[in-house]
């Protein structure tokens, strides 16, 4: 889990098939020790199309899972799990109505990404999002 401690530059591409808009994000990911694991902490610029650029920021717990890292929202509720060790690593989390999948990729490590493709009732997008540690 120590592998993900730094600072990392972060792109993000949103195709919202829903809003029938390709939404981009540029900034980084600082992921730092903390009691029990790593606290993310993300800071974004967002470009939405026809939209003034906006700053959008989130915050995950990562813990030490063992052979995973169990990744929970900020205020603990768990999130999804992501499994250490291995190339390729997906999961899944239930929010309903709406549903979220993600496949992690290291295989060109340091550098990797992660893409979510997340469907419901009012729900239809992809968001892919590459990281390179500063």
């Amino acid at each position: 889990m120590s592998d993900f401690e730094g600072r990392w530059n972060l792109t993000r591409i949103i195709r919202d098939a829903r809003a029938g808009q390709i939404v981009q994000a540029i900034g980084q990911a600082d992921l730092r020790q903390t009691d029990g694991g790593l606290i993310y902490d993300e800071q974004v610029k967002l470009r939405i199309p026809g939209q003034p650029e906006m700053t959008g920021t989130r915050r995950y717990l990562w813990r030490d899972g063992g052979d995973h890292i169990e990744i929970h929202f900020d205020d603990g509720r768990y999130f999804h799990a992501l499994k250490l060790g291995v190339v390729k690593a997906e999961d899944h989390h239930d929010c309903p109505p709406d549903s979220y999948d993600a496949a992690y990729d290291f295989s060109t490590w340091p550098r990797w990404n992660v893409r979510w493709t997340v469907s419901g009732p009012r729900k239809s997008y992809e968001m892919h999002t590459e990281y390179m540690l500063r």
